[in-house]
C-alpha cells in the first residue's frame, strides 16, 4: 500500500491537446526540473513556442497556475521566424503534494493557443531499505538499498547511531555501513540530499525497524584420545576452533592450564565459518583426576574483546611410564657389566633415552627414541656404581628420570663349581703308581 501510494504521489507531466481558438501555426511544450518535485522544491520550467511554416508574432504569454509561478505574465516577445522556435523560462513553487493544473495562455496576432499540463507534487521521499537480518553481539557489515522515488541525488545519510563511516554517499543508490549493536533497537538516519538542482535541499530523519538475531559465536571442542595416562606420560588435548559468527575475528589466544603448565597458541584470524585445530600437549605430572582449562579469547574488527572457556578431565595413574628391567651384573675383567631393559609403557614416544650408571665415575649408554609399548636394552662396563639411572624427555621437551640402586655384591654372578669325581680318581691312580714303584724295588733287591 505504501509503494502504491507513493507511486500515485509521483510528480508525472502531461501535456494537454492544444486547443486553438485561431489559425495561430504554432506548437507548445512544456518541459521542468526537477520533474517529481517535492514540497518546498523550486520548479524551474521551460515553455517552448515553435512556428510552423510561416512566421508568427507573439505577442503575450499568461500562464494560470494554483501554484506561485514566475513570471505570471510576458508581453511583446515579437515575431518568431518560419520553422523556429522560442524558449520562455518559468519557475513554479511547490508547495504541498498534489496534483495542479496549469494553463499558459499564448497571444498571436491570428490568435490565441491554450497549453494545459499538469503538475504532480510529490509526498514520497528517499527512503533507507534495510533487508538482511542484524545480529546482535557482532561487527556487522550492513547493506542498504535507496528508495529514490524522486531521482534525488547527492544523498547523503548519516547514522545517528555509533557507525562507520558516520556519513555514507550513496551512489547508484546503494550504500553500507558497519556498526555493533548490544540490543535490538530502531536505527535512526538523517537523510540529505538535493532535488533538481542545488537549491532544492532536503533534510528529514528516517527511522528503520531491522530485523535482529542472536550470535552463534565461537564453537570450541576439546577432546583426548584416552582417558588414563601414566605418570609423566603427554597428554594431547585436541582443540577445534570454529568462527559460527558472521563477522571475522582476530587474535584468536588459547590458553591451557593444567596445574603448573601453561602453554599459549595463537591464531591470527578466523573468517566466518572458518575452522582451525590445534594439538597442545600436557603433562602429566600429579597422580589422581587432573582436568585442563582451556581459555579462549578474541577480538572483533572493532576490538571488542570476547572469552570463553572449556575443560577437559583425565586421570594420571602413579606408575610411570618408563621402567628398568631384567638387570643385571657380571665381572668383567677388572670391572663389572650392567645389562638390562629400558621399557616404555606410556601412549607417546620418548626421546633422548640416556642409562647412566652413576658411581665415583658416571658411564652413560645412549639408547635414543623408544616407541609406545616399546623397549630397548643397554649394556654398560665399570668399575663401581651405586645406582643406575634413566633419564628421557617427552615430545614437548620436559626432561624425566627413573633411577634403580644396585649392590654389586648382591648382584654379581659367582662362577660356577663342578659337582665331579675326578680329584679322587686321581689321587686314586696316584697312589696305584706310588704302590707300583715301591713293589718293583722290593723284588729287585730280593734277586740280588
Amino acid at each position: 500500500m505504501k509503494r502504491t501510494a507513493i507511486l500515485l504521489t509521483v510528480l508525472t507531466v502531461s501535456l494537454v491537446l492544444c486547443t486553438t481558438l485561431a489559425s495561430a501555426q504554432i506548437t507548445l511544450s512544456v518541459t521542468m526540473n526537477p520533474s517529481t518535485p517535492l514540497p518546498g522544491d523550486t520548479v524551474r520550467g521551460a515553455l517552448t513556442i515553435k512556428t510552423g511554416l510561416t512566421p508568427e508574432t507573439i505577442s503575450g504569454v499568461t500562464f494560470y497556475s494554483p501554484l506561485p509561478v514566475k513570471p505570471q505574465s510576458v508581453s511583446g516577445i515579437g515575431t518568431i521566424p518560419a520553422d523556429s522556435y522560442y524558449i520562455l523560462p518559468f519557475t513554479l513553487k511547490a508547495t504541498a503534494p498534489g496534483t495542479y493544473v496549469i494553463k499558459v495562455y499564448v497571444s498571436t496576432t491570428n490568435g490565441t493557443v491554450v497549453q494545459a499540463f499538469n503538475v504532480n507534487v510529490a509526498s514520497a521521499k528517499p527512503e533507507v531499505v534495510i533487508s538482511q537480518p542484524i545480529t546482535l553481539g557482532e561487527v556487522n557489515d550492513v547493506h542498504f538499498i535507496l528508495y529514490n522515488p524522486v531521482n534525488a541525488y547527492g544523498v547523503r545519510v548519516i547514522p545517528l547511531f555509533k557507525a562507520y563511516p558516520s556519513t555514507i554517499y550513496v551512489v547508484n543508490n546503494e550504500g553500507s555501513f558497519r556498526f555493533y549493536p548490544e540490543k535490538p533497537r530502531p536505527l535512526r538516519f538523517r537523510i540529505e540530499f538535493y532535488d533538481g538542482f542545488a537549491t532544492n535541499y532536503h533534510s528529514y530523519v528516517q527511522t528503520v525497524y531491522p530485523s535482529y538475531r542472536n550470535s552463534s559465536g565461537l564453537s570450541v571442542n576439546v577432546s583426548t584420545p584416552h582417558s588414563v595416562y601414566l605418570l609423566f606420560d603427554a597428554v594431547p588435548l585436541s582443540i577445534t576452533i570454529t568462527n559460527l559468527r558472521t563477522d571475522s575475528i582476530y587474535s584468536v589466544s588459547v590458553r591451557v592450564i593444567s596445574g603448573n603448565f601453561r602453554k599459549v597458541e595463537v591464531l591470527p584470524e578466523l573468517k566466518p565459518g572458518e575452522s582451525d585445530r590445534i594439538t597442545v600437549y600436557c603433562p602429566a605430572s600429579n597422580p589422581g583426576n587432573d582436568t585442563a582449562r582451556i581459555l579462549v579469547t578474541y577480538t572483533d574488527y572493532l576490538g571488542n574483546r570476547y572469552e570463553l572457556e572449556k575443560t577437559v578431565s583425565f586421570r594420571v595413574l602413579p606408575e610411570k611410564i618408563v621402567s628398568i628391567s631384567d638387570l643385571s651384573i657380571e665381572r668383567n675383567g677388572n670391572g663389572y657389566e650392567i645389562t638390562g631393559d629400558v621399557s616404555n609403557s606410556g601412549w607417546n614416544k620418548i626421546y633422548g633415552v640416556t642409562v647412566t650408571a652413576c658411581g665415583k665415575k658416571n658411564v652413560s649408554y645412549f639408547i635414543g627414541t623408544i616407541d609406545p609399548s616399546d623397549y630397548d636394552t643397554f649394556d654398560i662396563v665399570t668399575n663401581n656404581a651405586s645406582r643406575v639411572v634413566v633419564t628421557w624427555q617427552d615430545i614437548t621437551g620436559n626432561v624425566y628420570s627413573v633411577s634403580e640402586v644396585i649392590h654389586i655384591a648382591s648382584h654379581v654372578k659367582q662362577p660356577k663349581v663342578e659337582n665331579s669325581n675326578t680329584p679322587i680318581v686321581v689321587s686314586v691312580i696316584g697312589a696305584v703308581v706310588v704302590m707300583a714303584i715301591v713293589l718293583t724295588a722290593v723284588l729287585r733287591r730280593r734277586r740280588q
